[in-house]
């Protein structure tokens, strides 16, 4: 079985080889991956940051954005069938906690991730909880079914923001922001901004048919947001960027009352003027981890059988499992949207 892996505390990830996975446990299900997307975590992983270096025992085999089939299901398991499409929710919660149990299971403080705590997805063969599966309907397409993680993420910040009929700007243009736009477009913003300083990315939101698309590089940039926004800033902000000066920058240019929803993980402490920026400009803070279970799950279902170009224009790149190191070299030079791995391509070619 073919698995791409973290093997040592250092930069890079390798392919390995490894027997086929075991019969599943009990309550658990086998899942045989057809395409699988490098997400953000896992370039963390790849560089081997401050954060994965503590949180990462290594060997560990990485990936958690897939779609596949099931093969084998575990005892006490219902509802599956052999060979039933589905993606998973990689967060896996207690069940029992005060969170899990009010309806709040993303915010689990036990909360165990597939391809960061336990074997992941970049491999031909996955053991998922069946509690955490999902069955994708065959109109969505693999590449976008392998991506119900990620766009969930998008999809939770926009649903909690209500961009309905609102001036949104979206600070960051990699792959979660470049969802987030075309997601809020679809929700009924009045405006979509969005702020990128790479060109390709930039490039990418410009196909999304967005309202303004600018760099803060520009130093143009605020007198256009403003321009767009009749003078009074976004009433809407979702920071992606995790850029301590975006996040400033953002503030000073948000509407008061604006909703401002971060996703973005900042590297490290990001001082602020609570009192000038948040406080008497009467802005709202969101802080958004993980999807809502399993409410965003229905939502992102519905947005991808609804807007499948959308999907694509994100999604730039479709590499062989074999070649990804390539991807994570497109990630280093920013020179991509969305990376997906194929895995089916895998099947009858490597030894098991």
């Amino acid at each position: 079985m073919f698995t791409i892996a973290k093997t040592e505390a250092s930069r890079g990830l390798w392919p390995v080889l490894k027997d086929s996975l075991r019969e599943p446990e009990a309550g658990m299900v086998m899942v045989d991956v057809i395409a699988a997307g490098i997400c953000g975590t896992d370039y963390h992983i790849y560089s081997w940051d401050a954060w994965s270096a503590g949180r990462v025992r290594t060997p560990m085999t990485i990936g958690h954005e897939f779609v596949g089939r099931i093969s084998a299901i575990g005892a006490g398991v219902t509802g599956f069938s052999i060979g039933d499409r589905v993606s998973a929710e990689c967060h896996i919660a207690c069940g029992t906690c005060r969170f899990c149990r009010t309806g709040n299971a993303h915010i689990c403080e036990k909360t165990s991730i597939i391809g960061v705590d336990r074997p992941g997805a970049f491999a031909e063969q996955v053991e998922v909880p069946a509690s955490n599966l999902w069955h994708v309907p065959e109109g969505i397409p693999d590449a976008h079914a392998a991506l119900f993680d990620p766009v969930g993420n998008a999809m939770h910040m926009v649903a909690s923001a209500k961009v309905t009929a609102k001036d949104v700007l979206i600070v960051g243009g990699g792959p979660i922001g470049l969802f987030a736009a075309a997601i809020a477009k679809a929700h009924g913003a009045r405006t979509v901004a969005l702020q990128e300083p790479n060109q390709a990315r930039a490039a990418i939101a410009r196909s999304l048919d967005l309202d303004l698309v600018v760099s803060p590089r520009d130093p143009d940039s605020t007198d256009k947001i403003l321009e767009l926004t009749r003078g009074q800033g976004p009433e809407v902000v979702l920071e992606v960027s995790g850029n301590a000066a975006a996040i400033n920058a953002a503030l000073d240019l948000a509407a008061p009352g604006a909703v401002f929803a971060l996703l973005g993980i900042p590297s490290g402490p990001v001082a602020l003027d609570l009192g000038a920026k948040v406080v008497m400009k009467g802005v709202s803070l969101l802080g958004i981890t993980g999807r809502r279970m399993y409410e965003t799950w229905y939502q992102v279902e519905a947005f991808m059988l609804k807007n499948p170009a959308l999907m694509g224009k994100v999604i730039t790149h479709i590499l062989p499992a074999t070649d990804f190191a390539r991807g994570f070299e497109l990630m280093d030079e920013g020179a991509c949207g969305k990376i997906v791995l194929d895995f089916a391509s895998l099947k009858g070619r490597l030894p098991q």
